[in-house]
């Protein structure tokens, strides 16, 4: 450690970097620091001089970071998380937390959580704004160079190796269908029956593109591709259809809270459903992050509903009332 370059160095500078790492928008970086526009183009030319780099170029979109701050992002938050960490360790109350959480996770895996989760954010840390995407082909580069704090999704085969996974639940596909649907008096409908009726499927849409649900691609073997008749992007439109249709649906079963609150869907089993592959859903995080009192917080919050929503299902499945 060179304590004399650090004793030279106005560590106020590090922290007006963050702001506009975030905002990439002097004007909004101005405004979370409570400085003027001025102040804050002054603090960029001092940070310029500093990393002896541009760090941003203005483009039609705003600000561009350039690569080195990309690169110096990805340290940055973790040693502010720390040093706050360490000036603020006598006050760890959620009623102080600020600033951005970022979740990426898409319609299937984010109904079982966002909306309890909301709640209690809204309740217990009123000052802390949750920002939600779906992107989630780039999710783990995205955490790795500070746009998303958290992630939540299917278990994949490997991981890098900075980032950490917690299993949330095990769960299982089901068709979510209209609560009058033809399939519902039968009493176990095979697939011959099921592709009697049109299929909705999701479209997941990220920057490379859009393609069909990863969770449907498990049950692909058994569906018959002619049987389409909606490809949406839009989970509220799938189910709007389907609510008016004879359509179905593939669908974890953790999101039936949701959607059968509604009184206008509900569900059925796949059939032989035990010899389906369970669904694994977890939830990733950078390792960075690992003892942060914010993320520490929302994973612990992300964790115990899903435990929660685990309990429910399996009670009613007990009580035979699926």
């Amino acid at each position: 450690m060179n304590i004399h370059r650090l004793a030279r160095t106005d560590l106020n500078l590090l922290v007006a970097l963050q702001a506009l790492l975030e905002e990439q928008n002097v004007s909004r970086a101005a405004e979370r620091l409570y400085i003027t526009q001025s102040a804050m183009s002054k603090t960029l030319s001092r940070l310029r001089e500093m990393f002896d780099d541009p760090l941003f170029t203005r483009s039609s979109h705003g600000m561009v970071p350039s690569p080195l701050a990309i690169e110096l992002h990805a340290q940055l938050e973790e040693l502010l998380q720390r040093m706050d960490s360490l000036i603020g360790s006598h006050d760890l109350s959620p009623a102080h937390f600020k600033g951005r959480f970022r979740i990426c996770a898409v319609d299937h895996f984010a109904l079982p959580v966002i909306p309890s989760l909301m709640q209690v954010v809204f309740r217990e840390a009123p000052e802390l704004l949750v920002r939600l995407s779906q992107d989630i082909d780039s999710q783990f580069r995205d955490m790795a160079e500070c746009r998303v704090d958290l992630t939540i999704g299917s278990r994949r085969m490997e991981y890098d190796e900075d980032i950490m996974m917690e299993t949330l639940c095990i769960t299982r596909p089901v068709l979510l269908l209209r609560s009058d649907h033809p399939l519902k008096s039968l009493e176990n409908p095979g697939w011959r029956d099921i592709l009697q009726y049109p299929e909705i499927t999701l479209k997941e849409l990220s920057s490379e593109g859009s393609r069909l649900s990863s969770l449907r691609s498990r049950v692909a073997r058994y569906l018959d591709l002619k049987s389409f008749a909606l490809e949406t992007p839009d989970y509220l439109t799938a189910l709007e259809t389907l609510a008016y249709s004879d359509a179905f649906m593939v669908a974890p079963r953790l999101s039936l809270q949701f959607v059968k609150a509604t009184g206008a869907i509900s569900s059925v089993e796949l059939p032989d459903w035990e010899k389906q592959e369970p669904i694994e859903v977890v939830m990733n995080y950078h390792k960075r992050t690992q003892n942060s009192p914010l993320h520490v917080w929302m994973r612990s919050q992300v964790k115990e509903i899903y435990e929660d929503q685990q309990q429910r299902f399996d009670l009613r499945e007990q009580s035979l009332d699926f």
